[in-house]
């Protein structure tokens, strides 16, 4: 076979493959795969492999925050895993719209609900009537689209030239807002403060400072990574150490402690806690080290280590179904935010306190508070 043209257009690359690329193979897609592997753009990188893709891609700076490469690692993963599987295709470049397309749909209609038990095992999430939960959600299946099409776009670069045409493009991605849902009333806040206390003083302790300073759940707990090349667990936040928490007096002569956290984009913010919840902290302290974890896990193989920010979500769990009340942890960020705005709060402090960059993220927090119209200025 004569070498393959450099194409200089979307329409050039499409005649390439058929004119050049496709004949019958042993598997049955009409593809010469070696042909396919070996065309590649002008000056691209010599990437072997989608696992070497996916690594470099994960790598770049599309990827800006260590939980956005750890979903968008499963994602990419998953894929491949089920392209393997179902269709026997070792190579991302020989997926087409159509296997997409299909993926998406057994992310629906198919992909089982699990969860990480406590012995490390993956079991089925339960529905109401004890049945395996089968099928994500809208919002669910909307992050695997992103960084599908994220994959894509990257590795259509002229610099990588991985793919020839970005199929996943034509992929759509369609949320549900559902903003609304993750804010608690003041109502709840406190029946799920009884339920953690009736749980233990760690639980409770959690809550108090998950509620009260807004922090995400990776800001306090220790997040940790597989290295898909070295295979070892890498630590991205070591969680929280008691010398992150310095005592300072304020006006009225109260003692409080102000909080110093690396959040996404590893950007350092520190936080002051009201006094009230200062105390609540002190006080599980005992004779703890500065250099001694705030929470310490209560695994055996992580003994000396703080809390991962698994163990806090299931301690959160724990807490919603003591008081049969549905939430996670980054609800309490949203109701931080909202009950903050409600009680006069500024926009900027709340920004400030949350860590964001832009006012923008911080209204997504807040837009449901104070919206109430023009009709009762009309009464007054």
């Amino acid at each position: 076979m004569e070498s393959l043209p450099i194409p200089h257009s979307s329409s050039d690359i499409v005649h390439c493959v058929n004119a050049e690329i496709i004949e019958t193979d042993s598997s049955g897609y009409g593809i010469n795969s070696d042909t396919f592997k070996n065309y590649y753009f002008p000056n691209r990188q010599r990437i072997n492999s989608a696992r070497e893709l996916i690594d470099m891609w994960l790598e770049s700076q599309r990827i800006k925050s260590e939980q956005t490469e750890r979903v968008y690692r499963q994602v990419a993963y998953e894929l491949l895993r089920w392209l393997e599987e179902r269709y026997n295709l070792p190579d991302l470049r020989l997926c087409t719209l159509a296997h997409l397309q299909f993926f998406l749909a057994y992310l629906k209609d198919e992909k089982p609900h699990l969860y990480k038990a406590k012995d490390g095992e993956y079991k089925s999430k339960l529905d109401k009537n004890g049945n395996p939960k089968i099928g994500l959600g809208k919002n669910a299946i909307a992050k695997y689209v992103c960084a599908i099409r994220s994959l894509w776009k990257f590795g259509c670069k002229q610099a990588i030239g991985y793919f020839p045409i970005n199929i996943a493009e034509e992929l759509g991605v369609s949320w549900d807002d559902k903003t609304a849902e993750r804010v608690l009333s003041e109502r709840k806040v406190y029946k799920l403060d009884d339920a953690a206390k009736e749980l233990s003083q760690r639980h409770w302790v959690l809550f108090i400072l998950l509620y009260y300073s807004g922090c995400r759940v990776g800001e306090i707990g220790r997040v940790t990574s597989k290295n898909s090349k070295t295979g070892k667990t890498e630590v991205l936040n070591p969680g929280l150490y008691w010398r992150q928490l310095r005592e300072q007096t304020n006006d009225e002569g109260d003692m409080e402690l102000v909080l110093t956290i690396t959040g996404k984009r590893n950007k350092t913010r520190t936080i002051v806690l009201d006094a009230e919840t200062s105390e609540v902290l002190l006080a599980i302290r005992g004779g703890a080290r500065d250099d001694d974890p705030v929470f310490p896990s209560c695994s055996h193989r992580d003994k000396g280590q703080p809390l991962t920010d698994r163990g806090i979500r299931l301690m959160m769990q724990e807490i919603g179904d003591k008081a049969d009340i549905k939430f996670s942890p980054h609800y309490l960020r949203h109701t931080h935010a909202t009950h903050a705005k409600k009680k006069g709060a500024s926009d900027f402090d709340i920004m400030a306190q949350l860590g964001h960059t832009s006012s923008t993220m911080t209204s997504r927090y807040v837009k449901l508070s104070g919206k109430q119209g023009t009709s009762h200025v009309l009464r007054k």
